[in-house]
């Protein structure tokens, strides 16, 4: 564990996120943040907003959430549902059927099923992945009403890379980790999302090929409650002001083995051992207002009603029809296709590589 984390007793190198092993989905909450460029108050039509990424205080390692479900539709519209892939689990029904499809005989009924349109497939297998974290929002002027919430937020891309180079940096670069997602001295993101181009043939650009930009701020920023006031009292926040002017000279320093010994001296020092104290108090407080990211977001065994659902859209398609004309299954119709050996289904394995991820 590196020492600077060592005040709340988590290195962010363990994120869950970094494990091969871990992979998950998210359902239409109600605490997720969404940044609209259609709900822009601004001329330009630029989403702005500050927002700060934080770790989940339930679960530090699962403070990034990878969220998966598949995309399907029947006669009754577009539904969707997680998958049980989220937890390493290759018993989903979808994932099984996809199989049963991608391994049949090439150019017959049940492989059209899956494969992909440019093949001469009918591509009905949309596999969805995101990335979810916690935010509290800073600053949103365009939609107030939401300053000081926490919040999950559907972490961009670009955005999960500027994290990743900041907590968990290559050693060949030298660079310090740096806990931009910590609560009392992680850093805030200045975030700009901007809407996608005009297109009078394709309106829909505008709204689905929105681009991301942000920057961390300069200084820490402090998770504050929920109406603003902080988490602190004023003799604590001074332990904290101590603390963050000892550690960004270390995160400023570019020389290793200089760092390693200004690293251990402040880890040592009093002021740090206090700050140990005054930490364990606030993460509970955080609890107690902070959405559990992981409980609310995570893998859940389908209800009743969307696995029968489910179970009929696969029939379907498992009969070579199509889910969103009939979702009754032919009399007479059986699938004969001999299922595919699992031995090379493991992760990264070849057999992997055109997974509609």
């Amino acid at each position: 564990m590196s020492e600077e984390m060592d005040i709340l007793g988590f290195d962010p190198s363990q994120l869950s996120v970094f494990s091969t092993n871990t992979e998950s989905k998210s359902y239409v909450n109600k605490n997720i943040y969404v940044t609209r460029p259609a709900d822009s108050k601004s001329e330009d039509g630029v989403y702005r907003a500050k927002i700060k990424v934080i770790y989940s205080p339930q679960n530090l390692k699962g403070s990034i959430l990878e969220v998966q479900s598949y995309s399907m539709q029947d006669e009754n519209g577009y539904f969707s549902a997680n998958t049980s892939l989220m937890v390493g689990d290759k018993s989903c029904p979808i994932f099984t059927a996809w199989k049963k499809c991608r391994y049949a005989e090439p150019g017959t009924i049940l492989w059209k099923q899956a494969a992909k349109k440019e093949d001469g497939g009918k591509q009905l297998f949309d596999k969805r992945f995101a990335r979810y974290v916690t935010v509290q929002i800073i600053e949103d002027k365009n939609q107030p009403d939401l300053q000081g919430k926490y919040m999950f937020w559907k972490l961009p891309s670009s955005i999960y890379d500027m994290i990743i180079k900041k907590t968990n940096p290559s050693k060949e670069s030298g660079n310090c980790p740096v806990p931009v997602m910590d609560f009392l001295f992680g850093h805030a993101l200045k975030l700009e999302v901007e809407p996608g181009p005009d297109d009078p043939k394709n309106p829909q650009r505008k709204t689905r090929e929105v681009s991301y930009h942000a920057e961390f701020t300069k200084h820490p920023v402090s998770c504050t409650n929920p109406d603003g006031s902080s988490l602190l009292t004023k003799d604590e926040q001074k332990v904290l002001d101590k603390y963050i002017d000892d550690m960004e000279e270390i995160w400023d320093e570019e020389d290793v083995e200089k760092r390693n010994k200004m690293l251990a001296e402040v880890s040592q020092s009093d002021n740090t051992k206090e700050l140990r104290k005054i930490y364990a108090k606030v993460l509970e407080d955080i609890k107690e207002f902070c959405p559990d990211l992981n409980e609310e977001l995570g893998f859940k065994p389908w209800d009743e009603a969307l696995t029968k659902r489910v179970k009929n859209w696969i029939d379907v398609v498992l009969s070579g029809n199509e889910p969103k004309v009939s979702s009754e299954v032919p009399a007479g119709v059986t699938n004969n296709e001999e299922e595919t050996d699992d031995t090379n289904d493991e992760p990264g394995s070849d057999s992997d590589d055109d997974l509609p991820f």
